[in-house]
C-alpha cells in the first residue's frame, strides 16, 4: 500500500480522482445500497431502449434492443435463471443507421414474433425484421439467416422514435408509432387481416401532431374494454402528457379524442402509466405524480435525486418503491454522480448504481433471476455499459 496516499492522489487527473473517490472511498450508506449490475451485452455502442417479449415460448422474457451508434438491432434470449447473470445469447436481426427503438410484433400473423424497429437520423424509416425460420427454437432464432429486413415504405421520411402494439375495436392489430422533428406525429399503422406479409397492404393514419414522442403506452384509460394510447411528448407547442381515446368505430381516418393529463410546463420524458396514476420524469429537476380525480388529474411535483436535473425514466417497483434513471453525462454538473436510484416511500433517493456520468434509458421491471423479487433491466449509452440489469438484493 502506498505510504504517502495524499502525495499520490495529487498526481491524479482531477476528474478521474473524483470518480475514484466516488466509487471507492465514499461509504456505501452515503448513497444507499448498490445493486449488483449484470451485463447482457456490452460489445456494441449506443444501446437505446429495452423491450421484453417471449420469442421462444419458454415462459421467460427475452429482450430486443437497438444499438444507435453501432447501427444494429439485436434479440437476446433469456438463458434461464441459472445463467441470467452472464452474457445472454444474441442474434443481430437487422441493421440500420440510427435505431431508436425495437419492439416485438407478429408482423405476418403466422403466430411467431418478429421485430419492428424505429430509425431517426438520416435513415428516417420503420423497419420490419421478419423471422423466417421453420421453428421458434433458440437455435433457429439465433441464426442470422433466419431474419429478413424490409422497410414500411409508406412511413419513410419521419424521424421515428418509438412504437408499441395495440388491438383495435374491429379485431385487427396495429402499431402506434411516434416520431420527432418538424413533421412529427403519432401515427397508427394498421395490420390487414389478410396478406399481412405484404407491407404494401398496410395502412396508416395520423392521430396527432407531435414534437418529440418519448413514451407510448397502451392502457384502457376509460374502462370501456379497448386499448387507448398514453403518451409523453417532450418538445414543441403540443408537448404534454396525455392520452388518446380509441373511438368506438375505428374507421381509418376517425379521430381519436385527446385528453390532456398535464406536464405542459415541463419537458416530460418516459412515463409509468396506469388508468388512475401516471408518473412522469422530466429534465427540470422534478418528477410529477399525477392522480386521477374524476374527470381531471391532480399533480404533485417531487424533487429528483440531488444534482440530477435530467431525469430519464421513472417506474414503480412494487407498492412502496420507485426507480429513476437519469442522464448525468449531459447536465454539466462536474461532480460525478450515478444514473440510477431507488426511493422507498417516506425516504430520500438512494443510488443503486455506482458508475458516474451515465445516460440510462427506459426500464423494464421483472424478475430476471427467478428469486421472487423484481429486478431492473435497462440500457446505458454514454459509458458504454450496454444492455444491463440490476439485481434486487431482496433486503
Amino acid at each position: 500500500m502506498n505510504s504517502h496516499p495524499r502525495k499520490f492522489i495529487t498526481k491524479l487527473n482531477t476528474g478521474w480522482m473524483l470518480g475514484v473517490l466516488f466509487l471507492f472511498v465514499l461509504p456505501p450508506n452515503g448513497w444507499g445500497q448498490v445493486w449488483q449490475r449484470h451485463v447482457i451485452d456490452d460489445t456494441l455502442r449506443g444501446a437505446d431502449g429495452v423491450r421484453l417479449a417471449d420469442f421462444d415460448g419458454d415462459g421467460l422474457q427475452d429482450v430486443v434492443t437497438g444499438w444507435e451508434e453501432s447501427g444494429v438491432v439485436r434479440l437476446y434470449l433469456h438463458p434461464g435463471y441459472n445463467a441470467a447473470k452472464s452474457a445472454w445469447p444474441s442474434v443481430t436481426v437487422g441493421k440500420g443507421r440510427s435505431p431508436e427503438d425495437a419492439v416485438a410484433f407478429d408482423v405476418d400473423r403466422d403466430g411467431r414474433l418478429d421485430v419492428v424497429s424505429c430509425h431517426e437520423g438520416k435513415q428516417k424509416q420503420v423497419l420490419v425484421h421478419r423471422f423466417v425460420g421453420d421453428q421458434t427454437s433458440a437455435a433457429s432464432l439465433l441464426m442470422p439467416s433466419n431474419w429478413k429486413t424490409e422497410s414500411v415504405e409508406s412511413l419513410n421520411g419521419q424521424m421515428w422514435m418509438f412504437a408499441t402494439a395495440l388491438k383495435l375495436n374491429d379485431g385487427s392489430d396495429a402499431l402506434a408509432i411516434g416520431s420527432k422533428g418538424a413533421n412529427a406525429t403519432i401515427t397508427l399503422l394498421r395490420q390487414p387481416m389478410q396478406s399481412a406479409d405484404d407491407l404494401k397492404t398496410w395502412t396508416h393514419s395520423r392521430l396527432r401532431k407531435a414534437g418529440w414522442i418519448m413514451s407510448l403506452q397502451v392502457i384502457d384509460m376509460d374502462h370501456d374494454g379497448d386499448d387507448d394510447i398514453v403518451f409523453s411528448d417532450r418538445k414543441g407547442k403540443h408537448h404534454a402528457v396525455a392520452w388518446l381515446e380509441q373511438p368506438d368505430q375505428t374507421a381509418l381516418n376517425r379521430a381519436w379524442p385527446e385528453h390532456i393529463v398535464g406536464a405542459t410546463d415541463h419537458e416530460p420524458m418516459f412515463i409509468d402509466a396506469s388508468p388512475d396514476r401516471i408518473l412522469v420524469s422530466t429534465r427540470d429537476s422534478v418528477w410529477i405524480d399525477f392522480l386521477r380525480n374524476g374527470d381531471h388529474w391532480e399533480s404533485v411535483e417531487h424533487p429528483n435525486p440531488a444534482d440530477a436535473p435530467f431525469g430519464k425514466a421513472i417506474h414503480r417497483l412494487g407498492d412502496r418503491r420507485l426507480v429513476m434513471t437519469a442522464n448525468t453525462a449531459a447536465d454539466k454538473i462536474k461532480t460525478p454522480r450515478p444514473g440510477i436510484w431507488m426511493k422507498v416511500q417516506g425516504k430520500d433517493w438512494r443510488a443503486i448504481g455506482s458508475t458516474p456520468s451515465t445516460k440510462f434509458d427506459r426500464m423494464e421491471i421483472t424478475d430476471i433471476d427467478g428469486d421472487g423479487d423484481l429486478d431492473v433491466m435497462t440500457c446505458e449509452e454514454k459509458a458504454n455499459l450496454g444492455v444491463v440489469w440490476f439485481e434486487n438484493p431482496g433486503r
